[in-house]
């Protein structure tokens, strides 16, 4: 398993519609949390299997092959072929519905928040408020946030708190016109992290608040050098190009630096260039936090830093 089964269903229930968990998915998670899961009907049980898909290629022209059980297994047998049966467990055949309100539910709770969870929209919920008083709203498809009247009615639903989406992926236009209208957006993949005891994942709630970022930064070329929030960070000649493809991007129209226009300054992977810059930042005294709101990371496209361009002095 490489995620847990929390991060797993949020996943899946990206895709829109009846989001579906196949056992063959399910079996590496069986045990107390996904038992926890059931009970509590974020995941519904459906009838098991009867027909599994046909072979790649296959010129059967079936629409999908019949299971049969022989002796203690079950197979999906190739009509044409024998080498190409599939042998299957009974927990292969069993498929399990994702509760979109479930899930929110437990989402929620991850993040601390004792109620129910309200509806707010078509698949947004609202999950509750932080301490601070902003209202935190989940998202479970990015088709939900494109709407022309989600905007409204979120801000409507606030009742003039600020607010927080916890949302998937979205399209850099949607993303950047909920930002504009004040919202901060969040990807829940990206809070929901591993525990081992109760649903498996939690969220740190204070991650829900934005981080008040300097309203100036100010990069000083010669030396190498970014101020921000009253602090002085020296990047080193190999890392500083990175950076200045960073800065780049943030005065262009699209803002995101992908891993390969990022790679293009060393040999080294995206990934492990943004670890050291920020590295560097926290070394001179930023928290962990600090360092990742002023270099975000952007889901499947990139990197960017979270500052306006309009707040971004360079010298040299």
């Amino acid at each position: 398993m490489t995620e847990t089964i929390l991060r797993l269903l949020t996943r899946l229930s990206e895709a829109g519609g009846d989001a579906i968990l196949s056992g063959e998915l399910a079996a590496p998670y069986f045990g107390p949390i996904f038992d926890r899961l059931l009970a509590k009907r974020v995941l519904v049980e459906q009838a098991p299997l009867t027909d599994w898909d046909v072979c790649d290629a296959c010129e059967c022209g079936l629409p999908c092959r019949p299971i049969r059980k022989v002796g203690a297994v079950f197979r999906a047998e190739c009509p044409l072929d024998h080498r190409h049966d599939v042998d299957l467990t009974e927990d292969d055949l069993r498929v399990f519905r994702i509760s979109a309100v479930g899930l929110a539910y437990v989402i929620g709770t991850a993040a601390g928040f004792v109620a129910a969870p309200k509806h707010a929209a078509e698949k947004v919920w609202r999950l509750g408020e932080t301490q601070l008083g902003r209202a935190v709203y989940l998202a479970l498809e990015p088709a939900s946030m494109t709407g022309d009247g989600i905007t409204a009615s979120l801000r409507q639903a606030a009742r003039g708190a600020d607010i927080t989406i916890l949302t998937p992926a979205l399209p850099a236009e949607t993303a950047r016109r909920h930002q504009d209208a004040g919202f901060h957006l969040i990807e829940t993949l990206e809070v929901l992290t591993p525990v081992k005891n109760g649903l498996g994942a939690t969220i740190d709630i204070a991650a829900l608040e934005p981080i008040p970022l300097s309203p100036m930064l100010r990069v000083l070329r010669a030396a190498a050098e970014v101020q921000w929030d009253g602090r002085s960070v020296i990047l080193s000649r190999q890392i500083f190009p990175v950076f200045e493809r960073l800065l780049e991007k943030a005065q262009s129209r699209d803002q995101v630096a992908s891993g390969p226009f990022l790679e293009g300054t060393t040999a080294r992977e995206a990934k492990d260039l943004i670890r050291e810059l920020r590295d560097a930042f926290k070394a001179a005294g930023f928290t962990d936090g600090e360092s990742k709101a002023l270099i975000e990371t952007v889901r499947n496209r990139g990197y960017r830093l979270g500052v306006h361009a309009s707040d971004i002095v360079v010298d040299g």
